[in-house]
């Protein structure tokens, strides 16, 4: 009776998911509509950045467009808007690079009389839907088309759904926050230069701590995730977040940094320098060489940096949380230089494909939900949420931590960072012996 009981249940479970599982014709007119808004939002984003970035380029010559935004905060002494203003300016330029570059390096337009003759001949005597759909098929296995699908498509779709989403909710979610908790602040600070200095270390901190969350708690890797799921490293990664984490990073961010008596006008010009900075550093290889700043890469993060943190590499993974200034990343024993020795290989850890939008920005929420119902104890049903991703009931050695431990093993040199030279050397001072006198 048990026994029949556990089998009609089991034959209702692979019942439901046979019907929540979307039939190969649902699976393809979606990606069709996903194709369609791609392009659509691509070609529209395209056309409003280069006629832009031409328009102003052209001004400049007038002393207007770029050469302005450069020239009249300076006027007013506000250094940081023209700060900002020629890192937006260098962004619009890394990423109209990258694709220039992608262009020319895979040339669609190579032969194109020849191949568009051969191509007729072979449409000969087929019928209309024939030809139309060897037509489509032709320009889905086109090298070209294939490489800009997989580096952009996810990542724009990314950036429209977020439009109306997640900037409209941390804007809203921040505002809304800081003078709450404003009023709990241990002291308050002054304006002067000194005290930028201390409200952008807190900033940092406040944004280390929910980064650092973000890798080592599942239910909120599963927010962050999309961020990591491009494998190439671009821009246009800088637009991939999950609408919903604007909620978690300000209720993280804004009690630590209003305690700390950082003021709100503070923190508005902050999230300007973060953003704009942010965004810079997720400059590919394609746009920027190796994104080292030379003697800056001791001072600040650089796209070299950010790359390392977009890495699934055992040595790379979980490092490097922190935007500008790398001071908590050293502090806390999370900094890591990219290394000659390992090459490395954007994306997460599980496989999945990368031109799937839903996959792309819902997987990680999919998988949590199909790993909870797998999971019989209620106990292990809520660990689940907040051990970090790769924990199960029977383990943690998929953790990212022990496979970092594992891979170092034998070869520590690799993980070792300028904090742990230092505090070698803070261990043999102690440990010479004192002279007498």
């Amino acid at each position: 009776m048990i026994l029949r009981t556990h089998t009609r249940k089991k034959t209702k479970n692979n019942m439901n998911t046979i019907a929540a599982t979307p039939s190969p014709r649902m699976k393809k007119y979606w990606n069709i509509l996903e194709n369609l808004l791609f392009l659509v939002f691509a070609c529209t984003t395209l056309y409003i950045t280069i006629t832009s970035f031409i328009n102003g380029t052209w001004q400049s010559f007038f002393g207007k467009g770029f050469a302005e935004d450069l020239s009249s905060p300076v006027l007013k002494k506000e250094y940081y808007q023209s700060v900002m203003a020629l890192l937006s300016i260098l962004t619009t330029f890394f990423l109209l690079a990258e694709m220039i570059r992608l262009f020319l390096h895979l040339n669609p337009l190579k032969d194109l009389r020849a191949r568009l003759a051969a191509f007729r001949a072979t449409l000969h005597g087929h019928s209309a839907a024939e030809k139309m759909s060897m037509i489509f098929r032709r320009i889905e296995a086109h090298p070209f088309r294939r490489e800009f699908f997989r580096r952009y498509k996810s990542n724009f779709l990314s950036r429209m759904f977020n439009e109306y989403l997640s900037r409209l909710i941390i804007i809203f979610v921040y505002m809304q926050m800081m003078p709450f908790f404003s009023r709990f602040a241990l002291f308050t600070i002054g304006s002067q230069w000194y005290w930028w200095i201390y409200a952008y270390l807190i900033w940092e901190f406040s944004y280390w701590v929910w980064h650092y969350a973000a890798h080592r708690v599942r239910i909120f890797w599963c927010l962050h995730a999309p961020h990591h799921a491009p494998e190439e490293m671009n821009l246009t990664v800088a637009w991939v977040h999950f609408f919903a984490e604007g909620y978690y990073t300000a209720a993280v961010q804004v009690p630590i940094l209003m305690l700390m008596g950082v003021h709100p006008d503070m923190v508005a010009i902050i999230l300007v320098i973060d953003g704009t900075w942010g965004t810079f550093i997720h400059a590919g290889e394609d746009a920027f060489g190796n994104g080292r700043l030379g003697i800056l890469e001791k001072l600040v993060i650089t796209p070299s940096h950010h790359r390392v943190h977009h890495a699934k590499n055992p040595l790379y993974i979980d490092t490097n949380f922190c935007v500008l200034i790398p001071f908590w990343d050293w502090l806390f024993g999370t900094l890591q230089n990219e290394k000659r020795e390992v090459k490395i290989e954007y994306g997460i850890t599980r496989p999945f494909r990368v031109t799937s939008f839903i996959d792309f920005y819902f997987g990680e929420c999919i998988c949590l939900v199909q790993d909870i119902r797998k999971t019989p104890r209620w106990g292990d049903k809520l660990r689940l949420l907040f051990m970090p991703p790769g924990w199960s009931p029977q383990g943690r050695e998929k953790t990212a931590a022990v496979v970092r431990k594992q891979f170092l093993s034998g070869r520590e040199e690799l993980g070792r960072t300028s904090r742990d030279l230092l505090l070698d050397r803070l261990r043999k001072t102690k440990s010479m012996p004192v002279k007498s006198a």
